[in-house]
C-alpha cells in the first residue's frame, strides 16, 4: 500500500502542487524551495506517531499569495462588505484555505483497508483521504469585518484581525461529496505518520535519553501475547535476584525482634512484591548501543545510521496492526562520511524494493540518495508547486540520465550558469579555459551526449524567472534539423550553440591562428607539419582525440599556448553565461 498522488493547496510556499510518487520518494530543491513543507504537510492528513505535528494552523501557515488575494478582495469591494450587497456566497472563494489531499493504492489483498475512503474519479474508485483548514462559519467571518473595517481602518495594518484562526477549524474527511464524509477516528488511526526532522542530533546523545519515542512505539508493536508473557516471568525471576543479592528476607525480619504473640502472623505478611512498570516504560529503559559502547559515546554519523537502520529494518516488516505508515525524514545522509552516505542510500533503495506497509518520503542534498535510489523517484520543488520525473521524462530519458555516469541532478537543475557539453574533449577544454578566467569560475561544467531538448524544457520549468542561466554546446554532425529544434528553445536564459563544422576539431583548426599554431606547436610530435586544415582536424579527430586535447589544455592552464583562440561557438555561450539573463519568463510566485 502506498500514496500515489500528493495535492496541496496553500500551505506555507507550496501554492498548488499536484504530484505522483511512489512508495519511496526522494524531495530535492535549492533551499528554501519547500522540501521540508512538503513533508510537513503530508502528516496533516494522518495520525502522528509521535505527537510532533498539530493539526490545528497558524497565520504564517497559510499561502502569502492566498492571504493577498483575500485581502484584495476585501479592499476592492470594502463599500459592498459594508452596506451588505457582498454575501458569504460571494467571499468564500477568496477566503484562503489549505487543504492536502492523498490519494492511496493497495492491491486486492488490502481493500477492506481501503474501503471507507473510496471516491469515484472517471468510473473509477479511488482511496482518498483530505485535509482541510478553512472557515466554516462564512457570515460570522464577515461579520466581524463590518465590525473592523466600520470605523474606517486601513486594511492593510489588522490583517490577522481580518483573517482570525479563531474562525478556523481543521477537517479529515473523503471529499465525495461537497462537505466531504468524516472519518471516524478508528479508520484514520489505521494511518500513521512519523517524522524524523533534520534536527535529530540528539538521539540517544546522553546517557538520559535511553531511547526515542519511535523506536520504543516499534518494540511494542512487535510484542504478542507470548512475548509479553515471557517478559513478566523475565521481570519475576529478576526481583527474585535481587531479593537473594540484596538479602532482602533478612532486612524485612521485624517478626524476630518482638515478643508480641500475634506479631510474628503480622510481619511474615510482609513482602516484596514485583512492581512491574507499564510495558512502554520497560522498552524506554533499553538504549542502543555499537559493539560494547553506548550509543551515546558515538558521534554524529553513527548515531544518525543506526537510527535509520535500526527504524527501516523495523519496518520491513508488514504491520498487519496498520493500513499504511508514512515515513518523513529530512536529510538522511547528516553527519554521514562518504562511505556511510552508500550504505545508508544502499538501505534506501533495499526498502524502495519491498512490498511493505511502511512509505519512506525523504528530502536530500546528495547525489547518492538520488542516482542510487534512482531517478524514477525524484520529485523537484520549485516556486511553491512540484514536478516528478518519471512523469516528465519517458522511461528510455530517464534510463539515458540514470546510466549516464555524469548526472548530478543538483548541479544540473540548480546550478546558476549551466553549460552543457557533448563529450569529454569539449568538457576538458572548457575547464581548462575557464581555470584561466577567473570572472568565470562559478560556471558549472556537465557532459551528456544527447536527450538536451528535454533536458533543457525540464530545466525551464524549474528555472523560469530565477536569473539562472543555461548554455549547451553541441557538434553539429551534419543535423541540420536537430541545431533548429535546439536553437527554437533559446530564450533569455536558454542559449544553445553548434558546431559550424562537423565537429568541436574542425572548428578549433578554422578558428583565427588556430592550424597556424597547431602545426608550430604539435606539428613534430603528431605528423601535421605539412597538413592542410582539412587533413589536420581529421587526423585529430580520427587518430588523436583525447591525447590531443590533453596536451592543449595543459598548455593553455600552463600560459604556454599564447595566441588560441576558443571557436565562435563556446565563446558565444561563455559570454552569454557571463553576461545579465534577458527576456526570461517571470517566476511563479512563491512565499
Amino acid at each position: 500500500m502506498k500514496i500515489t498522488r500528493v495535492l496541496i493547496k496553500n500551505y506555507r510556499n507550496l501554492s498548488d502542487v499536484d504530484v505522483r510518487v511512489d512508495n519511496l520518494v526522494t524531495l530535492v530543491g535549492e533551499n528554501n524551495s519547500g522540501k521540508s513543507n512538503f513533508l510537513r504537510a503530508i502528516a496533516l492528513p494522518l495520525m502522528s506517531d509521535d505527537g510532533s505535528t498539530s493539526k490545528n494552523l497558524s497565520w504564517f501557515d497559510i499561502n502569502n499569495a492566498a492571504k493577498a488575494d483575500y485581502y484584495a478582495f476585501i479592499e476592492n469591494h470594502r463599500t459592498g462588505i459594508l452596506d451588505g450587497s457582498i454575501g458569504a456566497e460571494t467571499l468564500r472563494p477568496y477566503i484562503p484555505a489549505v487543504t492536502v489531499t492523498l490519494d492511496i493504492e493497495g492491491d486486492a489483498t488490502e481493500g477492506y483497508d481501503l474501503k471507507d475512503l473510496l471516491v469515484n474519479e472517471d468510473e473509477e474508485p479511488i482511496a482518498r483521504i483530505r485535509y482541510r483548514w478553512f472557515v466554516p462559519d462564512v457570515p460570522k467571518l464577515i461579520d466581524l469585518i463590518k465590525t473592523l473595517l466600520a470605523d474606517g481602518s486601513d486594511a492593510s495594518e489588522i490583517k490577522m484581525s481580518l483573517l482570525p484562526m479563531s474562525l478556523y477549524k481543521h477537517v479529515i474527511d473523503v471529499p465525495d461529496t461537497d462537505d466531504g464524509s468524516r472519518i471516524t477516528y478508528e479508520v484514520l488511526s489505521r494511518f500513521r505518520h512519523i517524522s524524523l526532522p533534520a534536527e535529530r542530533d540528539n538521539f540517544a546523545a546522553s546517557a538520559d535519553r535511553l531511547g526515542s519515542r519511535a523506536l520504543v512505539g516499534l518494540f511494542q508493536n512487535n510484542l504478542d501475547a507470548d512475548g509479553q508473557k515471557s517478559i513478566e516471568q523475565g521481570y519475576g525471576s529478576f526481583l527474585a535476584t535481587i531479593r537473594e543479592a540484596a538479602k532482602l528476607d533478612e532486612v524485612i525480619n521485624w517478626q524476630d525482634y518482638t515478643d508480641v504473640p500475634n506479631a510474628k502472623d503480622f510481619f511474615e505478611k510482609i513482602s516484596v512484591l514485583p512492581n512491574m512498570p507499564a510495558m512502554s516504560s520497560l522498552l524506554g529503559s533499553i538504549h542502543l548501543g555499537y559493539g560494547d559502547e553506548s550509543l551515546a559515546l558515538q558521534g554524529l554519523g553513527h548515531r544518525n545510521l543506526i537510527l535509520m537502520a535500526v527504524m527501516l529494518n523495523a519496518y520491513l516488516n508488514a504491520n498487519r496492526e496498520l493500513s499504511l505508515r508514512v515515513v518523513g525524514v529530512e536529510e538522511p545522509e547528516a553527519h554521514l562520511c562518504v562511505n556511510n552516505v552508500l550504505l545508508m542510500a544502499s538501505l534506501f533503495k533495499a526498502f524502495g524494493q519491498k512490498n511493505t506497509r511502511t512509505q519512506i518520503i525523504y528530502s536530500t542534498h546528495d547525489t547518492e540518495f538520488v542516482n542510487k535510489v534512482g531517478l524514477d523517484k525524484v520529485v523537484v520543488l520549485h516556486g511553491g508547486t512540484a514536478l516528478s520525473l518519471a512523469q516528465e521524462l519517458a522511461p528510455a530519458e530517464l534510463d539515458y540520465l540514470a546510466n549516464n555516469p555524469n548526472t548530478d541532478i543538483f548541479k544540473l537543475l540548480f546550478s546558476h550558469r549551466l553549460m552543457l557539453v557533448e563529450g569529454i574533449t569539449e568538457e576538458l577544454l572548457v575547464k581548462a579555459y575557464l581555470q584561466t578566467r577567473g570572472d568565470l569560475n562559478d560556471i558549472k561544467i556537465l557532459s551528456f551526449h544527447k536527450g538536451y531538448k528535454d533536458i533543457i524544457k525540464i530545466w525551464k520549468r524549474i528555472n523560469g524567472g530565477n536569473g539562472n542561466r543555461l548554455a549547451v554546446v553541441r557538434d553539429f554532425d551534419n543535423q541540420p534539423k536537430a541545431q533548429a529544434d535546439h536553437e527554437a528553445l533559446a530564450d533569455g536564459q536558454v542559449c544553445p550553440v553548434t558546431t559550424k563544422g562537423y565537429t568541436l576539431e574542425t572548428d578549433i583548426v578554422e578558428t583565427g591562428a588556430n592550424h597556424a599554431l597547431l602545426v608550430e606547436r604539435y606539428g613534430p610530435g603528431f605528423g601535421w607539419i605539412d597538413m592542410s586544415e582539412q587533413e589536420l582536424q581529421a587526423d585529430w579527430r580520427d587518430n588523436k582525440k583525447t591525447e590531443v586535447m590533453l596536451r592543449i589544455c595543459h598548455d593553455l592552464v600552463s600560459g604556454e599556448l599564447a595566441g588560441f583562440t576558443m571557436p565562435p561557438h563556446i565563446q558565444k555561450a561563455l559570454d552569454f553565461l557571463n553576461g545579465p539573463a534577458k527576456g526570461a519568463p517571470e517566476a511563479p510566485t512563491a512565499s
